[in-house]
C-alpha cells in the first residue's frame, strides 16, 4: 500500500491548507477576516465534521475492503519550558480512507470527533483544556489476552487534501457506555457494519 499521505487520486483538485490551518486543537475552518486576497484565495473552507455522517461512511460499501486504521489520542502537559510529560496512548476507534491513501489526513480531519469522543470514554484522564497528540496505528488488533506491542505514529501537519477529503474518509468510535457507536451484538469490534438499530442509537444520542 501507499504511503498514507500519498495523494493517488483527485490530485486535480488538491487544495493547499496554510500551516496555520491545521495548528492548535481545534484547527482554523476558515480564513480570518480582513484578511489579503491572497490568503482567501489558498484557503479551504474546513466544515466542522458530522459524528453520524462519518460513520455512515466508515460502514458505507466504498469503504469496503479498506484497512481499519487505528486511532488513539494521549495527553501532553508541560513541565517546565524544555520539558513535557507524554500520557500513555488511549485508542478510541478506527478511520477508514479511500485506497487507504489518505490515513494521515483522516486522523487530522477526524481530530475533534476523536478527541471528544476520547472524552467520553476516558473522562478522568482526558479533560477539555488538555493539550492533545493524535496517533493512528497499522497494529492488528488483539485478543484480550494477547501481549501485542501497539506502535502509535503521531499524525503530522498535512499541507495538501483533496478538494472532497471528507467523501473519501471515515471514523467509528470504539463504544462506550453512553450509548455512543454502540453497536449490536451482531456488529462488535472496529470494523464491522452498524445495524439500522444501531444508528437508531446514535440519533437518539443526537449524534447526527
Amino acid at each position: 500500500a501507499p504511503p498514507p499521505h500519498v495523494v493517488l487520486q483527485h490530485e486535480q483538485n488538491s487544495i493547499r491548507i496554510p500551516s496555520l490551518q491545521m495548528a492548535g486543537f481545534g484547527g482554523g475552518a476558515s480564513a480570518k477576516k480582513g484578511g489579503n486576497k491572497k490568503n482567501k484565495k489558498d484557503t479551504i473552507n474546513l466544515k466542522l465534521l458530522k459524528p453520524k455522517q462519518q460513520w455512515d461512511r466508515y460502514t458505507s460499501s466504498a469503504m469496503k475492503g479498506f484497512d481499519s486504521i487505528r486511532v488513539a489520542v494521549r495527553v501532553v502537559r508541560t513541565i517546565n519550558s524544555d520539558t513535557t510529560d507524554e500520557g500513555s496512548w488511549l485508542e478510541v476507534g478506527a478511520v477508514k480512507s479511500k485506497e487507504n491513501a489518505y490515513t494521515e489526513a483522516a486522523v487530522i480531519r477526524h481530530r475533534v470527533l476523536i478527541a471528544d469522543h476520547a472524552r467520553r470514554m476516558f473522562p478522568l484522564q482526558v479533560l477539555a483544556k488538555d493539550k492533545l497528540e493524535w496517533g493512528y496505528s497499522t497494529t492488528a488488533a488483539r485478543d484480550e489476552d494477547e501481549d501485542v506491542v501497539v506502535e502509535w505514529t503521531v499524525a503530522g501537519k498535512v499541507d495538501d487534501m483533496p478538494a472532497d477529503i471528507d467523501k473519501l474518509i471515515g471514523f467509528q468510535g470504539l463504544p462506550e457506555q453512553t450509548g455512543f457507536y454502540a453497536r449490536s451484538t451482531e456488529s462488535k469490534g472496529i470494523g464491522q457494519t452498524g445495524t439500522q438499530a444501531d444508528f437508531d442509537t446514535m440519533m437518539a444520542k443526537r449524534i447526527v
